[in-house]
């Protein structure tokens, strides 16, 4: 048994391009678990390996934060390695057993002679995948269609040639008797290299079909809430269409807004699980081109079988995020639609106000034009009062002036004194 490490040490390189991984040889049994889990759980997840590993007696041969490999060997079984693998939202057990000192038969030896009776329980983490993998040699694992059948419980089974015709993948993508999905491996003799990489590849495609699917009870249960909004932007329209008032057209506008609350809020719970969805139906269409299918004469590939199934899903779920998207668009529109219709009303109601002001400035200049001619008579009229008191002052004294003479030619001079008062102390405030 030969663990790949790279001897390079630097942490970037180990986690994104030689990320060590089990070399074996056929024949050999692999058995596959995968667990959902969250991100914030990554020292419970740990500790848990941590107990695994003490009780099954598993040394460790490289260990990282998110990926590990122990190795041990079980007395009349073979070589066991387990890898550990902690992903973002699931966790990964995977046990190989090789180099075996019993005879080979695929599906045949039992995991839980191997793996603690407890091994689920105590991972206490809900179940995505659990998958067995028999790899045997071509000469010495026949797939005839009886022998095949057989191996999958009377289930049809589906198949490809892998690595350029150098080896056969079988499948049919159901849970069998032993509450585990199954895919047979039969292979030319290969190096430790390809055998462990293909195998990868065929697990991660296991991994991958369960985690895109994760999204669709989420889609199919806001389909009918996502119409429900849809009907409503188009009720909000028809009253838009139909509402004069500013007032009739704010509470249009408020609705609006309580729709892109709800329709926002629900994007920011569930984007993520479509986003996540897309991403690991990109990544099982890359594990599938990385197999270089070929075609078993009479078989249904294995990519085919996989994609005919899970594309309506993942269109499904990608149709759910792309009505969220357009229907939030729409609502955006519509609401800036609204807010400029409603802020053009405003304007023009701002804009009678001020004509109105203006009326109303300009009677009061002209009001105030009248009152000032009206203070000018009033001042000239006192002031030919008080000519008329100075004048008769004047002739009880020695010189004798005729008062009404004197006033009517005074009371003309007066009023004009009193008109170029008024116009200095008018301009003295203007300016």
């Amino acid at each position: 048994m030969t663990i790949s490490i790279d001897p390079r040490r630097d942490f970037i390189w180990q986690e994104l391009h030689a990320r060590p991984y089990v070399r074996f040889d056929a024949p050999a049994h692999v058995f596959h678990f995968a667990f959902l889990c969250e991100e914030g759980t990554h020292a419970e997840d740990r500790a848990t390996l941590d107990r695994i590993t003490a009780t099954m007696k598993l040394e460790p041969s490289y260990e990282t934060d998110r990926h590990s490999i122990y190795t041990s060997s079980i007395s009349g079984v073979g070589r066991l390695a387990m890898t550990w693998e902690r992903h973002g939202e699931f966790v990964g057990y995977t046990f190989f057993i090789y180099n075996l000192a019993l005879p080979f038969r695929p599906f045949d030896l039992d995991p839980w002679t191997i793996l603690p009776g407890s091994f689920r329980e105590d991972i206490g983490l809900p179940l995505l995948v659990a998958a067995r993998v028999a790899i045997g040699l071509k000469d010495k694992t026949p797939t005839t269609p009886a022998v095949v059948t057989e191996l999958f419980e009377g289930h049809t089974a589906k198949g490809s040639g892998v690595l350029g015709g150098r080896g056969e993948a079988w499948s049919c993508y159901r849970v069998h008797n032993d509450g585990f999905g199954r895919i047979l491996l039969v292979v030319d003799p290969l190096s430790p290299h390809s055998l462990g990489r293909t195998v990868e590849r065929l697990i991660a495609i296991e991994d991958f079909y369960h985690l895109t699917l994760l999204a669709l009870p989420l889609a199919r249960a806001i389909k009918p809430e996502l119409a429900g909004w849809e009907n409503r932007v188009v009720v909000e329209m028809d009253a838009l269409r139909v509402a004069d008032s500013l007032e009739e057209k704010r509470a249009v506008l408020n609705s609006f807004l309580v729709l892109a609350t709800e329709v926002e809020h629900l994007r920011a719970r569930v984007s993520s699980r479509f986003e996540a969805s897309s991403a690991y139906f990109t990544l099982l269409r890359n594990r599938f081109a990385e197999l270089r299918e070929t075609k078993i004469e009479h078989i249904y590939r294995l990519s085919g079988f996989v994609m005919r199934r899970l594309e309506p899903g993942a269109k499904t779920c990608q149709s759910v995020l792309d009505r969220l998207t357009n229907l939030s668009a729409r609502i955006d529109r519509a609401a800036q639609l609204l807010g400029t219709n409603i802020g053009l009303h405003v304007e023009e109601q701002n804009q009678r106000l001020l004509a109105s002001a203006d009326r109303r400035a300009k009677q009061q200049l002209e009001l105030q034009a009248a009152v000032e001619g009206l203070s000018v008579v009033a001042i000239a009229y006192y002031l030919t009062g008080l000519t008329s008191y100075v004048l008769k002052g004047i002739n009880r004294s020695t010189v004798m002036i005729d008062p009404d003479l004197t006033l009517a030619i005074a009371a003309p001079i007066l009023v004009v004194a009193a008109w170029v008062l008024m116009r200095l102390i008018r301009k003295r405030f203007r300016s």
